[in-house]
């Protein structure tokens, strides 16, 4: 085989492997789309907000919820009881600028749970505490 037929064997394996590529990256960016629409819907905004939120890491949603699991607040029960004050808490997170300082703090397995510093730059700070401390007393109060 003459050697220019193998180099255009190449070029030809070369250009169907960037077309694959371009084919998996087109599918890829329509399942972030509508993993983004998606969102949007569910925390009630437009998607053009969640755009802006940096390649969604630190992901606000994850740290809200991670936020309340150290709070001792369950998801769950608020839903139920506030399902528009849970996505009220999502929606600050989201346009929260200290989401690294959040995401940081709470990866910091040393640092003790109930530390005040969060209280600092939470735009969620007084609705958690009010959240962590109800659902305290209605344990109690359960148990009594």
């Amino acid at each position: 085989m003459p050697a220019s037929c193998n180099r255009h064997g190449s070029i030809f394996k070369a250009w169907r492997n960037w077309k694959d590529a371009r084919l998996s990256l087109g599918e890829s960016y329509l399942r972030m789309e509508s993993e983004l629409e998606r969102r949007a819907r569910y925390l009630g905004i437009p998607v053009a907000q969640l755009r802006w939120v940096p390649s969604y890491g630190p992901e606000p949603i994850g740290l809200l919820q991670r936020r309340m699991e150290a709070l001792s607040i369950d998801p769950d029960d608020v839903i139920q009881t506030e399902p528009h004050l849970l996505r009220e808490l999502q929606h600050r997170c989201v346009g929260c600028e200290s989401r690294e300082q959040c995401a940081l703090e709470l990866a910091d397995k040393s640092a003790d749970p109930a530390s005040e510093n969060w209280r600092d730059y939470c735009p969620n700070a007084a609705t958690l505490l009010m959240l962590s401390t109800l659902q305290t007393c209605s344990k109690t109060c359960d148990v009594d």
